[in-house]
């Protein structure tokens, strides 16, 4: 199972890592990467509006176990 992990590095503060909340699990890495990239757009469009300067951002999926 894949997870999506979002990483926003503004210029002057440290990174940060977001997660779907809740969480949802995808069975492949390239359907995770699709929401993955539709995601981070979306964070960095919120994050440019209110004028925050993007040094970095990446969009990944980390493969885990759910436990099941």
């Amino acid at each position: 199972m894949w997870k999506v992990m979002i990483i926003i590095c503004t210029l002057g503060n440290p990174c940060s890592v977001f997660q779907q909340d809740p969480m949802v699990y995808h069975n492949t890495k390239a359907e995770c990467m699709v929401v993955a990239q539709e995601k981070e757009a979306l964070l960095l469009g919120s994050f440019m509006e209110i004028g925050f300067m993007i040094e970095t951002s990446e969009a990944r999926c980390d493969n885990t176990s759910t436990g099941a």
